[in-house]
């Protein structure tokens, strides 16, 4: 008799949760509801006008019991649901929450979608200091630790904090805010920590737990919302070359045929100028973007001349539809007004309108 087919493998699960202990809690029994983090009936601080993850509700859960949880997730899961809800937590019950962010550009962005949301929101960077009396508080991470260093008044109000991009801990140079942000903090607080998928959250949530002798929860989630491909463009060849697709299946022969194209005479020449202004790899890779309708796209360029460069092969693109192009003109002229006049007649600026008008944006350290 033939050998009967193999069982399916079985789908990895949606998410995972764990919950790490302080060192001198004993062991917790069969159904605890620390360990089983049962739902509640109704998460009651926030609504939400869709259907949420399951991995977005068992964080919201931890939340609810007042517990600290750490959120591990890929690009766009929507981690920051659960910030939200901690936040809407906070003000029902008329306390203060602190979030936080590695950088004054993200800080400034969470300033404005909380503010849209809660309008009892603050903001405080370096640079700017906005209704610092405020219930929610949106700060970089530098800004709160210098504020536990002095003891300030507000750290002792505050009921949760919120460490949005909580892997830049890793972060050899930058690491150690996040550590003495964590140390120093009130021991009545409770947090959110919201990450990229992380090797050792388990470690972390465990010197969170030992650090503030309470429980942390581990939400994380390998589901990947937004597929995840990888491609190539030999340097002289005329195709993208699919390596990898969404589903994690690598196409050996699709990289084969790369390789070879690579070695090619013409690949090693066009190899050559690689990373120049005049690489014809970057006209190849705008043209194939624009006919597979991989666009919008992020281009990065390791040097300015070739982010330049890149920035004038694009010249050779299609415009954009009349309605395009009268909103961007309308937006770069109010920018541009409120420059003086004296910066308006720099080169780069005057040099921007017709790539825009293309759909083409340039960034680099020089502007």
């Amino acid at each position: 008799a033939p050998a009967p087919a193999p069982a399916p493998a079985a789908a990895p699960p949606r998410y995972t949760h764990e919950v790490a202990l302080p060192p001198d809690w004993p062991p917790l029994a069969a159904g605890d509801p620390l360990a089983t983090l049962p739902l509640p009936a109704a998460f009651e601080a926030l609504q939400f006008p869709f259907e949420l993850d399951p991995f977005q509700k068992k964080a919201l859960a931890a939340v609810d019991r007042g517990e600290s949880v750490l959120v591990a997730a890929h690009t766009s899961a929507s981690k920051t649901v659960v910030a939200q809800y901690a936040v809407a937590t906070s003000l029902r019950g008329k306390q203060r929450v602190v979030y936080t962010s590695p950088i004054k550009a993200l800080s400034n962005q969470k300033y404005r979608e909380l503010m849209a949301q809660f309008r009892d929101v603050g903001l405080m960077t370096g640079d700017v200091s906005i209704n610092v009396d405020a219930s929610v508080l949106v700060m970089t991470t530098e800004i709160l630790r210098n504020m536990l260093y002095r003891g300030h008044e507000l750290v002792r109000e505050v009921q949760w904090v919120i460490f949005d991009e909580v892997h830049y801990m890793r972060d050899k140079e930058r690491g150690v805010i996040w550590e003495e942000c964590i140390v120093l903090a009130p021991s009545a607080a409770r947090f959110v920590f919201l990450s990229a998928t992380i090797p050792n959250a388990a470690e972390f949530a465990g010197w969170i737990a030992a650090t503030h002798g309470r429980p942390c929860h581990i939400v994380s989630t390998p589901h990947r919302p937004t597929p995840l491909e990888h491609w190539a463009l030999p340097a002289g060849a005329d195709g993208l070359y699919l390596l990898k697709s969404a589903d994690g299946a690598f196409h050996t022969t699709n990289f084969d045929a790369a390789m070879l194209a690579l070695r090619k005479p013409a690949g090693a020449a066009a190899a050559a100028k690689a990373g120049s202004r005049d690489s014809p790899n970057l006209r190849r890779l705008l043209a194939q973007l624009q006919r597979r309708q991989l666009t919008p796209a992020i281009i990065f360029a390791f040097s300015r001349r070739e982010c330049e460069g890149a920035a004038m092969h694009a010249r050779s693109l299609e415009p954009l539809g009349e309605e395009q192009q009268a909103a961007v003109r309308q937006v770069f002229e109010a920018a541009v007004d409120t420059l003086s006049e004296a910066d308006q007649r720099v080169t780069q600026i005057e040099a921007m309108l017709p790539l825009l008008l293309r759909g083409v944006a340039v960034h680099h350290s020089g502007l």
